[in-house]
């Protein structure tokens, strides 16, 4: 009896469940995987109960710490809402700082909780609050990391701000520099900068950040472990200031360079303002994110002073702005520099019409080394994601094209616009479109997935293919279970010989010009003779095809060249009356001009 009372109450003064319990003897990956299904409050309880869950969510949540404000930063929990006179007492508040807590309280009273129209006084008030806050969280990530030395091994990013406003005195950084001295060592990402601050207050420490680095010792001889480095400013520094902070943190140590700007100066290869940026030899990969078409200059010397970057990402996708008076800001220099890059062999482009425009025209000529190509143009509406609207730019080295899409499921639940209801690849592979990619002599593979960081190497040796024929066409296609993701992999790239007989009747004696898409008459695209309206011949219908022509239906063999007799046209006829006849609609898909008119 005493053993057993013994035991209840060790059972009761531990919060943890004993080593020997079935949640204790799951793999910790497991356990991660059971949590991510989990509400918060659930999760929260499970790690209160678990103690090796509980040292797993540490290095978690510790993986980043991100010393930045958000942009709703004084609609967040307000400090006051903390008991005020015991937190003064606890956090050592002095007068002043009391007076400011005071004084915006009785604002935001004013307000009804809100901001709303500041003046002057206001104005200064918030801003005050806003340092204080800052202040606030330095203090406390700088007490955790002290209690428990060990998180600060964890720590894999960190994000700062641009000098934050209204902190300007170094007695007010003390404490974050103590932060970043515990964690400097083992950071791998570091992210400068916050979006959307007032500008009043942002942009005019823009040219400061170099100064604000040093002063922070985040210099090259702490940051060993340093490869990647992002910009997230209202506005993007000129490149000989990204180049002076990459000096600053370490040109030799980082790989990666991400861009956030909205905006950014335009100055020419040949303009005063375009000073020589010095080499960067570790640079390896640039991404431009959310960029304007003044920004190109920009990206164009930062890829030229890199010369051994491989790969380059540009999204377009912010719309916010004009493209008319754009077109003549790239210079001719400038493009030689991206076309001309020995060292690239990864291209990811996106974007929408205007984005296609801008490749089309960067892309007539050069990148010898370019291997692997991303597109997703009008990635909204899908116009320019299936196979029929892919633009295939003349890089002699180009192996892959992959085209992120959305799943199927979206496409069958969602009502796209007329002009973009192109059937997705599966059901509709025209002969002008193989035609048009056997012209690239490398081209391997063009890979459709709803990943665009999905790499054909990782696809390949995946046993959960399934090889199966469309329109003659051997296509690899893939199902992640778990994400419902499909994806389509034109592997070979063959197919059949298209004959004439089954559409004589539509033909009209334009079947040469259809076929290779010339001429203004052509206003669609033809399926080929292995489906008809958007459906795809069934197995045994392609079954009997193949056994008139003495062929096998197989992966293996591809039909090369192959000429069907009259008897698999016979076939084929059979099969086509059956279905229910839609007119020319139903046999139409869309084209890149037809999207264009229809904008």
């Amino acid at each position: 009896m005493p053993r057993k009372l013994k035991t209840i109450a060790s059972s009761v003064s531990s919060p943890y469940h004993p080593s020997c319990a079935s949640i204790e003897i799951l793999p910790l990956e497991l356990k991660l995987r059971v949590v991510s299904y989990l509400s918060l409050s659930d999760a929260h309880n499970l790690a209160c109960s678990s103690r090796s869950l509980q040292n797993a969510a540490e290095s978690l949540i510790w993986s980043k710490v991100d010393m930045t404000l958000p942009v709703d930063w004084d609609k967040r929990i307000l400090l006051w809402e903390e008991s005020m006179p015991d937190w003064w007492e606890v956090e050592e508040l002095s007068p002043e700082i009391q007076d400011i807590l005071v004084n915006f309280k009785s604002t935001m009273d004013m307000e009804g909780g809100s901001i709303g129209t500041r003046s002057q006084q206001k104005d200064d008030i918030c801003w005050n609050l806003r340092a204080l806050k800052f202040l606030t969280r330095t203090k406390q990530v700088y007490r955790a990391l002290k209690n428990l030395p060990s998180r600060s091994q964890w720590v894999k990013e960190l994000r700062i701000e641009c000098r934050p406003p209204r902190v300007s005195k170094l007695g007010d950084l003390l404490e974050l520099i103590e932060v970043i001295k515990l964690v400097r060592e083992s950071i791998g990402t570091l992210r400068i900068g916050t979006p959307d601050i007032s500008s009043r207050e942002g942009s005019r420490e823009l040219m400061d950040v170099n100064d604000y680095l040093k002063r922070l010792e985040l210099t090259s001889p702490h940051l060993s472990r340093l490869h990647t480095l992002e910009f997230n400013l209202n506005k993007m520094p000129p490149e000989i200031e990204i180049a002076n902070v990459l000096s600053t943190v370490g040109v030799s140590n980082t790989q990666h360079l991400i861009l956030n700007p909205r905006w950014t100066s335009c100055a020419r290869a040949d303009s005063p303002m375009a000073k020589q940026i010095p080499s960067l030899p570790s640079l390896q990969t640039i991404r431009a994110n959310q960029i304007h078409p003044m920004s190109i200059p920009t990206i164009c010397r930062l890829v030229k002073a890199a010369e051994n970057l491989e790969g380059i990402i540009v999204d377009w996708r912010d719309a916010g702005y004009t493209w008319g008076y754009s077109s003549d800001l790239l210079a001719e220099a400038e493009m030689k520099m991206l076309q001309e890059h020995k060292g690239l062999r990864r291209i990811e482009w996106h974007g929408g019409i205007q984005a296609r425009w801008w490749f089309e025209k960067i892309c007539q000529s050069g990148f010898d080394a370019v291997e692997i190509l991303v597109e997703s143009q009008a990635i909204e509406c899908e116009s320019e994601t299936f196979i029929e609207n892919i633009f295939m730019p003349p890089f002699p080295a180009l192996k892959t094209i992959l085209i992120p899409c959305r799943t199927p499921k979206w496409y069958r639940h969602l009502s796209p616009p007329d002009w973009a209801k192109a059937p997705p690849p599966r059901n509709s592979i025209s002969p002008h479109v193989i035609s048009h990619l056997r012209d690239a002599p490398n081209l391997l593979a063009v890979q459709f997935s709803c990943l665009s960081t999905l790499t054909i190497e990782e696809v390949s040796d995946s046993v959960q293919w399934c090889d199966k024929r469309v329109n003659g066409v051997l296509i690899r296609s893939y199902l992640n279970e778990v994400t419902g993701e499909e994806f389509y992999h034109l592997r070979r790239l063959e197919l059949l010989t298209v004959q004439p007989k089954i559409y004589d009747s539509t033909y009209k004696g334009q079947y040469e010009c259809m076929k290779k898409c010339q001429g203004n008459e052509v206003d669609h695209r033809w399926v080929d003779h292995l489906s008809y309206k958007n459906a795809m011949v069934p197995p045994p219908i392609l079954k009997k095809v193949y056994k008139c022509s003495g062929e096998k239906s197989g992966w293996q063999i591809p039909g090369r060249g192959l000429a069907l007799p009259e008897s698999a046209w016979v076939v084929l006829r059979n099969w086509r009356v059956k279905l229910p006849d839609k007119g020319i609609e139903g046999r139409k898909i869309v084209t890149r001009r037809m999207a264009r008119d229809l904008q």
